[in-house]
Formats: structure tokens, sequence, C-alpha cells
């Protein structure tokens, strides 16, 4: 007999990663049945782990395989023979289990679960989410919370549903790895590892809570984290530490988690400042937490169309879960009570949707062996289908692509990258030879050995430029060349894939570089050649699925029978090759890879799988071509632009061209955003790897700012201000700290005032300025402007300091020169000893004028040579400082000598808060008839603007501009103040307790529509004159709170003085016409109605410019099928074909849009009509109804909106006369900046121009 082993390996589970002492005791005192995703749990601390665990257990190493053994008997006894089996021990109770694993507890029970499973009165498994929803129980192994290193297990006592979970908890955070609690009303139990049936439950819980963890270590001092953190900084954090899991693909998903996850991160980690110390930072108060709270509820609503794939019928409130609105408490249940059965329902499944899609995008790739090669074209077998080889030629100038694009783009989802079209387009090899876009794969591969540029002039992407697939004379739906685009001349990047999208009547083409995507429209006339034999393919294509959507079984027509029906097409077919079947079998396999792909993108299953494609895989496999491997979908950031067109002058023309230029600044803004970006935002395993030699040869498109060497005293980073501790450092000073001079004066706490001090060495006067550390290490020095010194009653010196920021940490960002600071009205009370060095700041104030512009020039010319010297020689960097920058007023402003470094104890900044600060105190006078409110002094009878929201019988959220509709937003309500009502009397007013009597005027449009239009938006009603036809409630009383608009307000998000201006009070008065109208000159057929069609109109006596653009006959029918209502757009369209004039049979909805919408955004609006009583789109170059803003149908006419319709939304008055042709004026139109708009630009400017003079 022989013997044998069991080897048990313990594979250790990624939930088991902490542990828990004996002496570790919870204290629960809730009985609440459910609990809320806001509950926070307490830090908790693991003792040390027994190295001797049985968690440390590794699997046994094994010889290597051998084929000759040796045999031996062996005599056994039968005793030794057996395999005894145990059995764990059963309990029926919760509290006999506890009993069985009883410890030395103090207070409350404490154990370890593992091997569990949680569950429903049914049985049935749910994540622990569900407990919001229903009640769960709990069936596992419960083991002493204390761990021994044998036999651990021989301990525990299994027990089947018990419970119910009253709770659960988070601990760990200052360990940094977490611990899920549960609690019944007996003990509360550590949650090890869960049972494998109940892992894919589980797991989803516990990143969530480790998600947790890692972001308290970003943030938390103890931990060495940041608390002043940016929201990018706090995610790439996460991103670096939680690199490497399992349960994520890459640095993309992690990211993409954490934002998911925000509102749970958030109230899990403000409900820790109930045991935080005193010194800690609250994390209430952290704005990166709110931050990452908003960008949570704002990726909600993108992540939808994703998840919901398998909830239909469940759709989420995007501000559900507003912390706001809730009292969250740990263990409670009352946003159980505030929140619909239902909607918790929903949130949860959604979650778990979005958690198995990520995980689902993680196995992706490993599908079917199709997918996992492309079949490389063979550049030999489709050459006698392409002219001789030439090369490109070009005789403009170009700009780099990387020059236009901003780089900071999503490295995995290159369908968010920005998309532009392509006029008089090129394609060529490094050498410059032209190449065919056959040649580059259609799905991203490993080791692609082909390389293509491109040069084109880049616009917008309006939706012009599609290619007809009924005309081969031209590529594009525009019929002018490259002299027709008033585009930018620019050469690409290399091109990294290409996609054809097409329907019934169009096909058009597109190409993605590693910053963009570009729509195809004409080739230029050298390349057209190429071109066309890639279209002529891809309308070979077209028909063949045609043929194969026009049998009843499509598995009928095999390859060959395929081949024949393509040989019979005539000459005058768009897809003819050839009449000889073989020649055409030659053609479609070479080429195959172009119809492959088109196969592949068809929504048709039946088409995709047919015995066509089976039969062209199959010959192209004959070819024994290569194959190449298809990997995942990336885009590489800041890559050199390696376009050969990149050190190379364009061919020299005859024409004396006009040279593209930047300025000097310009330049240096773009190089330094495209060369210092930031690390962190790499995705360590989406990206993939970029070979040695490609490392090498990337270099920063910057000049020689970019190499300068780095000095303390250049803050270059554009970060946050550096924040100090108001607070008083008691760090002693090894150096000495001297007065030099007797005091100059006393502040107003008595307090001796001096002049000068010596620190380090240096002397320092008021009026200088100094660098301070800031308490952080990785806190850059902050500068400071020193208003005055003065020795504290404890004998400190101290100095009253103004923060001086750099360019960087403003809003204009690198924009702004890096030796400028900006004084900032952020004052602080600091220690001598605090002090770095000294720095020398130069307070600059040019004179004002255009007299002086000449000598301000070459000043700044002479400043800017000397600094480049004191750079070379490696001297300290001296700044100026010309403005004062004020964000919360959103402005810079030019300093006042008179107010700064004054010595004598006072502060202008200190000033300007405490008029801030008696402005923000609400006052009543004694007669009570007046009051003084947010600095504006009010009284009875005063005239007042209110908040539309007081009058509102239901609240509703602020309105907003939605396709063409103006949504909710109303004109503030006129009132006159009639009374001032004290409802308690109290030391000090309080705006809680005082209430305003008001008398309300109605606007027209409270009466009706019709009035609206008809009448003044100036005009308003006497309530009292108009309770006839009006309300019974002439007078109103409205709580006086911070949130009531008591005068006109900068911003309109709650409101504005006047209403909307509407589609009918712009264009109403306008007479009809018919599609293609080309009058240029007509009557008007009526008298203006509305206050705009008065201003608008003025005394002109007619109408010019009321034109329209001629659309096709199937753009007509379909304009034609678009009901006249608000909202309507293409999607309303019926699902049918129509026959036209030519006898063609075609689909009415465009194929192309409900094929790619889904990545299109569902393209909303496309065919679209607009609403009389909303609002006017965009205004573009280009108006068409498949552009970029297809809303461009009347509200009641079916047309194109005319010239002068779509100048009246841009606010040109009816007498302004464009010139051209129609595509001209529509250009004239897109192009300007608003007349009305220009105005109040420029008349602000001239009033700040003018207060700036006579001051």
């Amino acid at each position: 007999m022989g013997s044998a082993a069991l080897l048990e390996p313990t594979v250790p589970n990624p939930t088991d990663q902490s542990s828990s002492g004996s002496d570790m005791k919870k204290s629960k005192n809730s009985t609440k049945k459910s609990v809320t995703t806001g509950h926070k749990g307490k830090k908790r601390s693991s003792p040390e782990k027994n190295e001797d665990s049985s968690t440390s257990r590794k699997m046994p190493r094994r010889t290597a395989a051998c084929t000759d053994f040796k045999e031996k008997s062996v005599h056994i006894s039968e005793k030794s023979s057996v395999i005894g089996t145990k059995k764990d021990r059963f309990a029926e109770e919760e509290v006999l289990a506890l009993a069985l694993t009883s410890g030395n507890e103090v207070d409350r029970a404490n154990r370890r679960l593992t091997d569990f499973i949680l569950h429903d009165e049914n049985g049935t498994l749910q994540p622990l989410e569900m407990l919001e929803v229903t009640d769960l129980f709990i069936s596992g192994l419960v083991l002493p919370l204390d761990e021994t290193s044998k036999n651990d297990k021989e301990r525990g006592v299994r027990c089947e549903a018990f419970g119910r979970i009253e709770l659960w908890d988070i601990s760990g955070y200052d360990d940094g790895t977490p611990v899920v609690w549960l609690s019944t009303d007996a003990a509360d139990y550590d949650c090890r590892k869960p049972a494998n049936s109940y892992k894919k439950f589980y797991d989803l819980f516990f990143e969530k809570a480790r998600v947790c963890i890692e972001v308290y270590k970003q943030l938390s001092k103890s931990s060495g984290g940041n608390p002043d953190s940016s929201l990018d900084e706090l995610l790439a954090g996460v991103v670096r530490s939680m690199n490497g899991i399992k349960s994520f693909s890459g640095g993309a998903s992690i990211k993409d988690f954490v934002i998911s996850q925000g509102d749970f991160i958030y109230n899990q980690l403000i409900g820790l400042d109930e045991t935080s110390k005193k010194n800690d930072r609250k994390f209430a108060e952290l704005p990166v937490l709110d931050a990452l709270r908003d960008c949570c509820r704002k990726h909600q609503t993108f992540m939808k169309p994703e998840v919901m794939s398998s909830v239909e019928g469940i759709k989420i409130d995007p501000g559900f879960g507003d912390v706001d609105n809730k009292i969250i408490t740990s263990g409670s249940s009352i946003c159980a009570d505030q929140e619909d059965e239902d909607m918790k329902l929903a949130r949860i499944l959604q979650e778990e949707e979005y958690w198995q899609s990520m995980k689902q995008k993680k196995n992706e790739g490993s599908t079917s062996n199709s997918n996992k090669y492309y079949v490389k074209i063979n550049e030999d077998e489709i050459a006698n289908d392409y002219p001789l080889p030439a090369y490109y030629k070009n005789t403009i100038e170009e700009t780099d692509e990387l020059i236009i694009f901003d780089s900071d783009i999503d490295l995995c989802k290159p369908d968010e990258l920005p998309r532009s079209m392509l006029h008089n387009w090129s394609l060529y090899n490094s050498d410059s030879r032209l190449i065919s876009l056959e040649l580059l794969p259609m799905k991203p591969c490993a080791d692609i050995d082909v390389t293509i540029f491109g040069s084109g002039v880049m616009t917008a992407d309006d939706g012009s430029g599609f290619c007809l697939d009924s005309d081969s004379s031209q590529f594009s739906s525009s019929g002018s060349g490259a002299q027709g685009f008033d585009g930018i001349p620019i050469y690409l990047t290399a091109i990294k894939e290409w996609m054809i999208e097409f329907g019934a009547s169009m096909i058009f083409i597109s190409i993605r570089t590693d910053v963009a995507w570009y729509r195809l429209g004409k080739p230029s006339k050298q390349y057209a050649p190429w071109y066309e034999t890639v279209m002529k393919t891809a309308r070979l294509g077209i028909s063949i699925i045609t043929l194969l959507k026009e049998q009843t079984r499509i598995a009928r027509l095999s390859f060959a029978e395929v081949m024949k029906r393509l040989s019979e097409f005539k000459k005058d077919n768009c897809a003819y090759i050839s009449s000889d079947s073989a020649v055409v079998e030659r053609y479609v396999v070479v080429h195959g890879q172009i119809i492959l792909q088109l196969f592949a993108e068809f929504p048709d299953e039946n088409i995709r799988r047919s015995a066509f494609v089976t039969g062209l895989t199959t010959k192209m496999e004959e070819r024994h071509h290569t194959k190449w491997l298809v990997k995942k979908k990336v885009v590489h950031k800041c890559e050199r632009n390696l376009n050969p067109r990149a050190g190379m002058a364009p061919v020299v023309s005859k024409r004396k061209a006009m040279q593209a230029t930047t300025t000097r600044l310009i330049n240096r803004i773009w190089g330094e955003y495209y060369s210092n970006y930031s690390p962190e935002d790499l995705d360590k395993e989406a990206v993939c790897e970029i070979k040695e030699e490609e490392v090498e040869e990337q270099e920063d498109n910057v000049e020689d700012d970019d190499d300068e060497n780095e000095e303390l005293l250049v803050l270059e980073m554009a970060e946050k201000p550096s924040s100090v501790s108001r607070g008083n450092k008691s760090r002693s000073a090894k150096f000495e700290i001297r007065w030099d001079g007797q005091p100059v004066g006393r502040t107003s706490s008595g307090e001796a005032l001096y002049q000068q001090v010596t620190v380090h060495g240096d002397t320092i006067v008021v009026g200088c300025a100094v660098l301070v550390d800031s308490d952080e290490s990785n806190e850059l020095p902050a500068i400071y402007f020193v208003e005055y010194m003065f020795e504290a009653s404890d004998g400190r010196k101290m100095f009253h300091g103004r923060m001086m920021q750099q360019g960087s940490q403003t809003v204009l960002g690198n924009a702004a020169n890096e030796r400028e600071v900006f004084l900032t009205n952020e004052c602080i009370n600091l220690g001598l000893e605090d002090v770095k060095q000294k720095v020398v700041v130069e307070i600059r104030l040019m004179p004002w004028g255009h007299q002086h512009r000449k000598d301000n020039a070459n000043a700044d010319k002479i400043d800017r040579a000397r600094a480049e010297e004191r750079k070379k020689k490696g001297l300290p960097t001296e700044y100026f400082c010309k403005s004062l920058y004020w964000p919360e007023k959103g402005a810079f402003f030019g300093l006042s000598p008179d107010t700064m470094g004054l010595g004598s104890g006072l502060c202008h900044s200190c000033e300007i808060k405490e008029v801030q600060k008696e402005k923000a105190v609400f006052k009543l006078n004694s007669s009570k008839t007046g009051f003084v409110y947010n600095g504006t002094e009010y009284s009875v009878y005063d005239y007042v603007y209110i908040s539309p929201d007081q009058f509102a019988e239901k609240r509703t959220e602020n309105g907003t501009f939605k396709a063409g509709r103006n949504v909710g937003l109303r004109a503030y309500v006129v009132c006159q103040l009639l009374d001032i009502i004290v409802k308690k009397e109290t030391k000090h007013a309080e705006t809680k307790h005082t209430q305003v009597k008001v008398r309300r005027f109605y606007r027209p449009e409270d009466i009706s529509v019709d009035k609206a239009y008809s009448s003044d938006i100036r005009e308003i009603h006497s309530s009292m004159l108009s309770l006839s036809h009006l309300l019974f409630l002439d007078e109103l009383r409205i709580s006086l709170s911070e949130k009531s608009q008591y005068t006109a307000v900068r911003s309109t998000a709650r409101g504005a003085p006047f209403r909307a201006i509407t589609v009918r009070d712009t264009i109403g008065d306008l007479p009809a016409v018919g599609n293609g109208a080309s009058k240029t000159i007509l009557e008007y057929q009526g008298e203006p109605v509305s206050w705009f069609q008065k201003t608008i109109r003025g005394d002109m006596a007619f109408l010019t410019d009321h034109m329209s653009k001629e659309m096709n006959e199937l753009n007509l029918i379909r304009c034609q099928k678009i009901p006249k209502q608000p909202g309507a757009d293409w999607q309303c369209l019926p699902d049918e074909k129509v026959t036209l004039s030519t006898g063609q049979l075609v689909d009415l909805i465009p194929w192309c849009l409900p094929n790619t919408a889904k990545r299109h955004n569902q393209w909303k609006g496309l065919f679209g009509r607009l609403d009389w009583e909303g609002n006017f789109p965009t205004s573009i170059t280009d108006p068409q109804p498949m552009g970029k803003v297809g809303m461009c149908f009347h509200p009641d006419q079916d047309r194109i909106l005319t010239v002068r319709e779509w100048a009246r939304s841009q606010g040109f008055p009816d007498s302004y006369k464009f010139a051209g042709n129609i595509q001209h004026k529509h250009r004239q139109i897109g192009n300007a900046v608003p007349p009305p708009l220009a105005y109040a630009l420029g008349r602000k400017l001239k009033e700040a121009m003018d207060s700036k003079r006579f001051r």
C-alpha cells in the first residue's frame, strides 16, 4: 500500500487583510433595523499580527516531474490508512455561538467572522448595501476575536441565519487596511473572508471601504497626507496606491470608481470628525472632498447609459443623494424614512451594474479569435489598384497639430477626443510619399510597422463634408476646394486608427490621432486617386450588405455566389469592379479588411455572421498574410510630432504667402502646457510601452525658458496659494532677531511699532517682501509683503504681511510672467523667526495712456533682457508687482501705493475686511421703517427685486436652457415695501425674525404668453389695478432670509431683471417664405408686435436678406415630417422609406444617426425645430439639419431659418446689410460677436478706462 498526504494550500483573499486584537472593543447603542451607507465608523487600531498565524502558510515547494519512479513496499497500519473527517461545531442560536467562542470581554462581545454569507429572510444572497431596503441575516463561522497560530478554525462555531444585522461600520483608517464590522443586537463581528459563493456580492463593498481608507491616507496629516490637495492630486495619489489591485483593469478604472463613490467617501470621512483630535483638520471643511462629491454627481448622468443596460425602466435623479438635505447619524435609520424605497433599490442596482460593467471591461479582449488578430494588408497585392508613387507637395505654411489641441485627455477614452473636419487633405509616410489609408489597420494593433501622417485644412465639424455614395466624381458635399474653407492648415501626428460610417445616402470616413478625431472632407487634387480606391471598396462593401439584406435567407448567398452577383453589376454602378468574377474575387480579398470592418460594425447579427463573411475570412487566411495582435485602444499623451513636415519647409510658391506667426507669450504658454504635463495622469497599465529609443527622441517644444535650473525662490508649479498657519508658531530661533532703531509708534492695542529689523543677517524694512516657510514640508515658501512690524506683549517679534501670489497661482495660470507676483487681500500676523529670507519685489506703477505705450514697451524689453542675464549668471530671481489680485471680485486692480507699507499699524486689507463684515450685518432702524441688508439701505415704499421663487406655489430648481427651450428661467418680481414686521424682539435684529410686507407688481408674462409677446419687457402692472383678472393676493408677507434677492444681483442663476427674449419675440413678425427663398428685398407683412421687434426693425421700410438655404429633396421631406412642436427632432421621424423624384427608395431616418447615436449623445437636436417660446441655439457659419447645431428648422414653416432670422438672433438690426452670397452671409453672422454684447462690453470697458483716467 502507498501513503498519501493531503495538501491544503491557503489562498489569501484580498479582503482578508486586517486583524484586530482581543482588546479591541466596540459599543453601539443602536436598535434600528436598517442602516444607511452614510454610517461612519470609529477608527480602530489593529494589534500586531502573530507571525505564526495560519494566514502566513504558503504552498509547498515541488520538485520537477520525474518519469522514472522507484517502487518500495511500505506497510501501513489500518489506523493510519483511514482518513478521518472533522466537523465544525454548530450552534442553533447566536447567543450559544457567542458563549462557545467567549473571551475576556469587558463590555460588548466582539468576534471574527469568516466563510460567511449575508442573505434575506428567504435565504437569498444579498449584498450588504441591500440593508437599506430589507432585513439581512448572517450565516458563517464565528471565531474569537484574538487569533492563534494553530487550529484557529477548530475554535470556531458555525451559526446559520442569525442576526438581524443592525448596522455596519468601517475601521482601519490608522492602519491603512479596511476592516468591515457588522453589528447585531448581541455582538460586533469583524468580517474576514467571505464564502466563495458570496465573494461576488461582497467585493464591491470591500473596495468601497478600501477606497475610503486610501482617500483618508491621502488627506490625513497623521498618515502623511495633505488636506490641501487638489482633486487631481487626490485622484492621482489614490490611483498610485491602488494600482495593481486585481479588481481594476488600470488607473483609469480606479479613477472612475473613486469618482463614482464620491458621495460614499464624503459621508464616511466627515463621520470621522466626531472622533478627531482638536488640532486635526475637519474633513467636512476640506474643499477637495466637496469637489469629489460634486464630481460624483456630475458623472452620474454620464454613467447611466453604460450602467443601465439590464435595469431598464429604472432612472436615478442626478441630484439624488444630496447630503446637504439629510442628517446622517451613526447607526440610525433617518435616511431610510426620507428616501423612497424604490429609489434606494434602483440606486443599489445601478451601482451593482456599474461594478459589473467595470469587471466586464477588464475581461474584454478574450472573446473570439477573430477579434484577437487583424490580417495585415499586403501592399504588393493592392499596388495595381493605386496610381504610381508620388510625393506630397505643399506651398503653404502648416501648424503642428499639438499646438492646436489640448493634450490633457482621457487616456482610455479616445471616443471623447475633440472632433474637427479636414479638407484639402493628403496622407503620406515618413518619407512624404503618398500612401493609402488602407495600409493602416482599422483596429488598434501591436507592433504596427506602418506610420501614416497627414496634412490638410482644419475647420470646425459642423456636419458638412459628407461623402455621397451616389456621386463618384466628388468626395464631399462641398463643391469648393481648400480655398473655400476658412480653416487652419495643419500637419498631423501619426494616425492611430480610422473608421467608416455609412448610411443609405452617405459615407464618411474619420481618422484619429493621439489628440483629435478628423472627419475627412474633400481630399487634395493630388491625393484624390489614392482616396478613390478606398471609397470604391467602401461602396462595394455597402453593396454586398445590400445584396444580403434583400435575401429572405442570408445564408443562401455563399461567398462564390456574392462574387457572381457583383460581376453582374453594370458599369454605371458605383460598386462596379469587373464583369469577370475572378477579378472581382481578387479585389474583394486583397481589400477584404475594409469590407470585414463594415460588416463588423453593422447592427444586424445575421449579416455579421453570414456565409460571405466566413468565406472572405477563409480566403484571406489562405494568402498567409501577417497577423497583427489587436490591443486595447489607448491615447498616448504629448508625444513629439514625428511628421516629416515638422522639419521641412514648404515648397516655394510663386505667390507670397503670409508667414504663420505667434507671439512670444503664446509660444511659451503652449510650449509649457505640452511639456510640463502631470505624470500622475498617466495610466501605467493602459498606456502601451513606448520603446526606449522613442523616449530618447522625444523633445519639449518650448523655448529656453523651460531649460532653466530650478531655484528655491522660483515658484514655478501652478499650485494653490500656499497656506500658512494663522496660529503663532513656537519654533525656537537659532539666529538672532534684532530691532534696528527705536519704536516709531504703537498699534491700537499698544504694541510697539518698528521700521527695521535684522533677520538672518538681512535687513528687513516695512514695505519690502519676505519669504516665509509654510507648515507643510511639501509646500513651497510663500511671499509676504510687510505692512508693519511690532513686538507682541509676550516679547515675540512679529510682522503683519499681505500674501503675494505667483501668476501660476492665479486665474492666469502659466500665461503670467514667471517673475510677476500679485498682491492679495489675504493678510496675517507672523513671527519674524518664520522668515526664510528677503525677496526682491519691485512695486511698479506704469503710467496709463496711449502716449506711454512705446516707453512702457521699451522698459519691458530692457527688463526682460536684464532678467535673462541674471538667470544665465545664476543670480536669484527678482520679482515685480503691478496689480492687486482680488478673486472675489474676479478682477485685477491697480496698486494704491498710498495704502501700502505705511508701518502705522494699520492694514488696508484689514480695513476692507472690516467694511465687508460691517456690510454683512443686518440692521433695523429704531422706527422700524427701514433696514440695511448686504450693505444696501432700504426704506418703506422703496421698490425692490424679489426672487420669483418666493411667489411660486411649488418651489422648483433653478431654470436652465434646455434643447432650445427656456425652462424655469423667470424675471425678478418687482415689489414695493409696505411695512416691516418684527416677529420677535431681540437685542440685535435678525433676518430670521424679520418679515417685510410688499405689494407685488405683475409683469405681462404673469398674465399670459400673448400679453407678454405684445408688451414692453419693462412694463409692469400694479396688482390693485389688475385684481379683476389676476390674483386676489395683492399683498404678500415674505420672510427676509439669506436666499432672498432684494436687489438685482450679478448672477442670473436665480433670475434676471427682465424675462428671456423668445424666438417669437425675435422673428414672429417676419413674413413666411419657402425652402430656398432667394429674394433679397421683401416687404414687411405687418407692424412689429414685441418690444424686441420694434427695437430691431427701427425705421426700416423694407426687409432685406430674408433668404433661406435650399435643402435637397430628401431633407425637405424629412423637414416636412418633423412635427411642429417644441423639442421635435430626427427622433420624431417615422421609420419608413420614401421614394424620391428620381425613383430612388431611401430611408427617411439617416442610417448613421440611430446606429451611431450612443457615442454621439443621441444626436440630439439634429433636424430639430425651434420652439416659439424657447431660445435660439448657437449661431454657426453654415446652418444645416445634419450640422453640429442641427436645430435650424423654423417652428411653423418647412425650411431652414433665413439669414435675417439668424441675424436677428445675434442682435443685428434689420438695417445691417451683409455682403456676398448666402454662404458668405451665414459665415459673417456665425463668426460675429453679437452687437448688443459687443456694445455692452465696450461700454463697461470705457467706464473702467474713464474711472482710471480721472482717479
